[in-house]
């Protein structure tokens, strides 16, 4: 501890006390220093044989520190060597998990694969100290991107990964299970002890649209929250779920229906609750993720189709040999969905965007997606 002790004053970041305010405070403060010098300058020599020598000098601080020493700079292994054996004394580990890095770089989607090898690079680097761990929470289309082209020692991380998967039967059990935790709607509806499968028809509809091709509510639900990327979020199924019940007591509102009717949310509730969760989707995770290029790319599928090839992606983003980019860009967003030899946008994306049905390279034609 005396050690750490050392250390801490050494750099600067020695705090009075141990209250949160003032260690970020002081690391704040370090931080500014670092990042606002007060003089940068660089001298340049020549030697004996004619190669240039460049010697850097940067002075850290602001003009109010100027009776402050210096604070020391200290190798970043050694620090977190010392922090590891500190914590091995007391019989601690520190985690820091990192999560949400899918929109750590909104607007930047270049530096976004780059950014986070080097952080998974860092993850390994910090398996020399087993008192200081990280733990980073990546969608699995993410991941993929991230050691796409090779990545050294990935054994070592896949040997650490736990995938977190939600297949339809984990959807469909959060579902009842957000359900059971109304106890009064359990039982006014004589719901107590049902199953999850009963509890769902006593909610939804047998079908959205009627038709034998026409899928069941529950297919119907699993179609509409997935990108185009096959990954189903639970926040898309809680968010349909909750903007349908809005629009449901909406309608109960200007109408009024018998109590204990069931299903309790009808069809058309569930498609306005989907138009919402489309629009909002496009808004905060489609284009705040997409970057001002990429954005500009979705724009213009607007107000049109949903079933695209070569020629209308051309018309859509460019001459179709610079065509390689901008569909490896969308495809990675989950906007695009390759089917066969064309493309579609996922449903999720269509009502956020006024995309209808059909093939945007065969207009007269019927819409293709009957039983969708």
């Amino acid at each position: 501890m005396s050690e750490l002790d050392a250390l801490l004053i050494r750099v600067g970041l020695r705090s009075q006390d141990d209250s949160p305010t003032t260690v970020f405070s002081q690391l704040v403060n370090l931080w500014r220093r670092l990042t606002n010098p007060r003089a940068v300058e660089a001298t340049i020599t020549i030697t004996p044989n004619g190669i240039p020598v460049v010697v850097p000098r940067i002075e850290l601080g602001d003009d109010q520190e100027d009776d402050q020493a210096e604070p020391e700079l200290v190798r970043h292994d050694d620090a977190l060597g010392l922090l590891d054996r500190v914590l091995d004394d007391v019989d601690l580990t520190v985690w820091v998990a990192f999560d949400r890095l899918d929109e750590a770089f909104q607007g930047f989607p270049r530096a976004e694969v780059p950014a986070l090898r080097a952080l998974f690079r860092t993850y390994l680097d910090l398996n020399a100290f087993p008192h200081v761990r990280l733990k980073l929470f990546v969608r699995k289309d993410l991941f993929a991107r991230i050691i796409e082209g090779g990545f050294v020692n990935l054994t070592h991380i896949n040997a650490r990964k736990i995938e977190i998967v939600w297949d339809e039967d984990d959807l469909f059990d959060l579902l009842f299970r957000r359900i059971k935790e109304n106890d009064g709607f359990l039982q006014d509806l004589a719901l107590n002890g049902a199953t999850a499968v009963q509890a769902f028809d006593a909610v939804f509809p047998d079908q959205v649209d009627q038709g034998e091709r026409k899928p069941k509510t529950w297919n119907w639900m699993m179609t509409r929250i997935r990108d185009g990327n096959g990954v189903r979020p639970p926040r898309n199924l809680i968010d349909l779920v909750k903007k349908a019940q809005e629009e449901q007591l909406r309608r109960e509102e200007r109408t009024g229906t018998e109590y204990g009717r069931r299903p309790l949310v009808g069809s058309e509730a569930l498609k306005k609750g989907l138009a919402r969760l489309s629009t909002e989707r496009v808004q905060d995770t489609l284009l705040a993720e997409a970057g001002e290029e990429a954005a500009l790319w979705i724009e213009r599928f607007r107000d049109g189709r949903a079933e695209h090839n070569e020629d209308t992606l051309a018309a859509a983003l460019g001459p179709r040999d610079d065509l390689v980019e901008p569909v490896r860009i969308l495809k990675d967003l989950g906007f695009l969905e390759p089917v066969g030899a064309t493309y579609k946008v996922p449903m999720l994306y269509r009502a956020g965007l006024n995309i209808t049905q059909g093939k945007a390279f065969a207009p007269q034609e019927a819409a293709s997606d009957e039983d969708e």
